[in-house]
C-alpha cells in the first residue's frame, strides 16, 4: 500500500518554532513529529510514501533520507509554490497504483487503526473516507456531519440531510483513484473545496470512520505543549522512547529533583538544586542552571535556563522564549 504525507505547510501558528525548523521536524517527546506518522503508516502495511515539501523542505529530506525503519521507502515532491492539499496530491498522481491509498497530514498525532479504516473504505464502496474524531464544540474545527449509516453528509455547513451527528476531521483520508478526476492539473487546489464538496453535490459516497483512542492536532503552541505532556503521560501507547541505559534521572543528575513525568535528552546539564517536572521535556544539549524550577516546559535542543530561573507552561528554544502559548 502507498501513502502521501502533507509536509509543505508554513506552520505560521507555531512561529517562532517554525522559523528555522519545519513543522514536521518539531520534536514531540524528543522525536520529530513526522516519525509518529511514519510509524503509523508502517504499522498499517504502507511500504512506499511520498512527502511534499516547501518551507525548509531540504531539512525534512536531510532528516528522513530515502527510507524509514528499514521497510518504508520515502520519495519527495518539492513544491516551489504551495499547491494546497488537492494540488499537491494531484502533482503525484502517477505515484499511486489503481488501488486505495492513504493521505495524511504530517502532524496527525494518533494511534488510529489505519488497516480498519481501509477496510471500512472498501466495504463502504466509498470514493473517499475521512477519519473522524469526537466533536469539539470549542469552535477550533470545521464541523463534519455524518448520517446514521456513517456516511458524510455535510462539511462545514455545506451539504444536506437531517439527524446528523457532528465530528472533527483528523487530517487523515483513505482515497480511491476517483479523487483525481475532481482535482485540476497544474494548479493549486483544496481537496475539500475542489474534491469533497463537488462529490457530495454529485451524490458520490464519502464515508466517515470514527477514530478511537488518541488524536491530537498540533496547530498552536498550546497544542504543541499539550501533545508533549500527553505523550509523556502515556496517552500514545508505545510512542515514548527513553535512553537505552535505563539510568534513572536522579542518578544522572545528582542534586537535582525530578517530578514525573520528565524526559531529558542526551548531553544535557542540570545543576544541583534544580526541580524538573512535571511535564518537562529537555532536548539534546540543554543547560539548566542551579536552583532552577521548570514545570510544563518543552525545551528544544540547546536551550538554556539561568540559575534560579522559574519557567512554567512554555516552549524554550536556543536563545529565545515565545511570549505566549495561545
Amino acid at each position: 500500500m502507498r501513502a502521501m504525507l502533507l509536509a509543505a505547510g508554513l506552520g505560521t501558528r507555531l512561529r517562532p518554532l517554525t522559523d528555522e525548523l519545519p513543522k514536521p521536524l518539531l520534536p514531540v517527546a524528543n522525536r520529530p513529529q513526522i516519525h509518529y506518522v511514519l510509524d503509523l503508516l508502517a504499522r498499517a502495511g504502507v511500504r512506499e510514501v511520498v512527502v511534499n515539501l516547501h518551507h525548509l523542505g531540504g531539512r525534512v529530506r536531510a532528516a528522513l533520507g530515502d527510507s524509514y525503519g528499514g521497510a518504508l521507502h520515502i520519495s519527495y515532491s518539492p513544491e516551489p509554490e504551495l499547491l494546497g492539499t488537492g494540488g499537491g496530491l494531484k502533482k503525484v498522481e502517477r505515484f499511486f497504483a489503481d488501488e486505495p491509498f492513504i493521505l495524511a497530514n504530517a502532524d496527525a498525532l494518533t494511534d488510529a487503526d489505519l488497516r480498519a479504516a481501509v477496510r471500512r473504505h472498501i466495504e463502504a464502496g466509498a470514493a473517499a473516507t475521512m477519519l473522524l474524531a469526537d466533536w469539539d464544540p470549542s469552535g477550533r474545527y470545521s464541523k463534519i456531519e455524518v448520517g446514521a449509516d456513517g456516511m458524510v453528509r455535510r462539511i462545514g455547513g455545506v451539504g444536506g440531510g437531517g439527524g446528523l451527528s457532528p465530528a472533527v476531521f483528523t487530517g487523515i483520508h483513505i482515497l480511491s483513484p476517483e479523487i483525481f478526476r475532481r482535482l485540476p492539473t497544474g494548479a493549486p487546489s483544496c481537496i475539500v473545496r475542489d474534491g469533497y464538496l463537488p462529490m457530495l453535490a454529485a451524490g458520490e459516497r464519502i464515508a466517515g470512520h470514527r477514530v478511537t483512542g488518541y488524536w491530537r492536532d498540533i496547530g498552536t503552541l498550546a497544542a504543541y505543549l499539550d501533545a508533549n505532556a500527553e505523550v509523556l503521560r502515556g496517552a500514545l501507547p508505545g510512542a515514548l522512547r527513553v535512553s537505552a541505559d535505563g539510568d534513572p534521572l536522579p542518578r544522572r543528575f545528582p542534586g537535582a529533583r525530578f517530578s514525573p513525568p520528565a524526559l531529558v535528552g542526551p548531553g544535557c546539564t542540570i545543576e544541583a538544586g534544580s526541580v524538573i517536572g512535571p511535564a518537562v521535556v529537555l532536548g539534546e544539549g540543554c543547560r539548566v542552571g542551579a536552583g532552577s524550577r521548570l514545570e510544563e516546559v518543552v525545551a528544544l535542543p540547546g536551550a538554556r535556563f539561568g540559575p534560579g530561573e522559574t519557567a512554567r507552561g512554555g516552549v524554550r528554544g536556543e536563545g529565545w522564549t515565545p511570549s505566549s502559548t495561545s
